[in-house]
């Protein structure tokens, strides 16, 4: 295979859009046709662009010419599209979150395998240079053993936004709010650089909006070495902020609203602290490293590259199903901490994270412990 051919499933919606124009820069893949339900935009599209207008899923999976589809549908929905394309032999490439039951997410995952075929999850904020450059110095072991991690993300949003929108804000058809939904990418980079906790002590809750679902969460976490961390994620703040910070033995790297920084130690702190004897107060010394980095905004063409690369390489692409069901599974485990009013140990129940969506989808409001 030398040029992979891809089909979107929800091409008429915002993302959809984005995969289309960026699929059609790419020499790895071509594309060959696009399917919505809202099918005037999408025949519109395959006219403007020249590629197939498939009238329904079952077409697209019959067309010898598409080796992979791409998901942009809403994610109560990538289960049933992603199993019909395994059994036709189809490549996936879905978008965040994976899915939003930890079962389903399961569901695809095993199928995948079965059926010998591929399925990638679209976290482009992987693929953004400084990003990758946090994640070198935490795997070439600069920043020592973890103590600490942290992630503030606060991304406002109006009450017309959550109105705008039938399924927004609504745990049946959006499966949670702030955490699933505009966090979901910042909660993906958390656990890839500073690995996934233990223990979860979770609260959240509903502040400034008209919805079912939480708009803040918070989060204390507890890592099998000692290390702790703190998380908290709302639509409420405004000006919004981005901050993750990860801290360990020989100093910390921080990125904060995408400036990257990184303090290194000249001494590791279990050096520093065996060699000090005389000086009550004394610190190690530590130095603002520069790191030649230029922020670059996120680009889903990252993301959709590397799953075609892999494809056409034989290889697994960087965010498998395996890796796109973490972030979801810190997810769940805030929910159901805070749900029930305990903490949770990883990796979490499936059944008991299946019957609290149920009761939440019914209820139609956060469950208070």
């Amino acid at each position: 295979m030398d040029t992979v051919g891809l089909a979107i499933v929800g091409s008429a919606g915002v993302i959809g859009q984005s995969h289309t124009r960026e699929i059609l820069q790419m020499e790895s893949a071509k594309l060959i046709g696009v399917h919505d339900i809202d099918t005037e935009v999408a025949k519109a599209q395959a006219q403007e662009h020249g590629v197939r207008f498939y009238q329904t899923l079952e077409d697209i999976l019959v067309d010898e010419d598409v080796d992979a589809i791409t998901i942009g549908i809403p994610h109560p929905l990538h289960r049933t599209v992603a199993l019909q394309a395994f059994q036709a032999g189809k490549h996936v490439l879905t978008e965040k979150p994976i899915t939003s039951s930890l079962t389903e997410a399961d569901d695809m995952v095993a199928a995948a395998r079965k059926a010998g075929v591929t399925l990638g999850v679209v976290f482009q904020h992987r693929f953004r240079p400084e990003i990758a450059r946090m994640h070198e110095l935490v795997e070439a072991g600069t920043l020592g053993g973890l103590y600490r991690t942290t992630l503030v993300q606060a991304a406002f949003r109006s009450q017309f936004y959550y109105d705008s929108g039938g399924w927004r804000g609504t745990w049946g058809k959006e499966g949670g709010g702030v955490l699933i939904n505009q966090s979901v990418h910042y909660l993906d980079l958390f656990q890839w650089l500073g690995g996934m906790p233990s223990v979860v002590h979770g609260m959240a809750g509903t502040l400034a909006h008209d919805i079912e679902v939480e708009d803040s969460a918070s989060a204390v976490l507890e890592y099998e070495n000692g290390a702790q961390g703190l998380i908290h994620c709302d639509t409420v703040q405004f000006p919004s902020q981005e901050q993750l910070e990860l801290w360990g033995e020989r100093g910390g790297v921080v990125l904060r609203n995408d400036e990257l920084t990184h303090h290194k130690l000249e001494e590791s702190i279990p050096d520093f602290n065996k060699r000090e004897r005389t000086v009550a107060f004394g610190k190690p010394v530590s130095h603002e490293e520069p790191t030649g980095i230029e922020p670059r905004s996120s680009r889903h063409q990252d993301a959709i590259e590397d799953f075609a690369q892999a494809l056409i390489e034989g290889r697994e692409p960087a965010v498998t199903g395996e890796e796109g069901i973490k972030s979801l599974e810190l997810i769940a485990a805030i929910y159901l901490s805070s749900c029930r009013g305990r903490p949770v140990r990883l990796p979490v129940d499936r059944s008991e994270y299946d019957e609290l969506l149920e009761e939440l989808t019914a209820r139609k409001q956060l469950i208070r412990p």
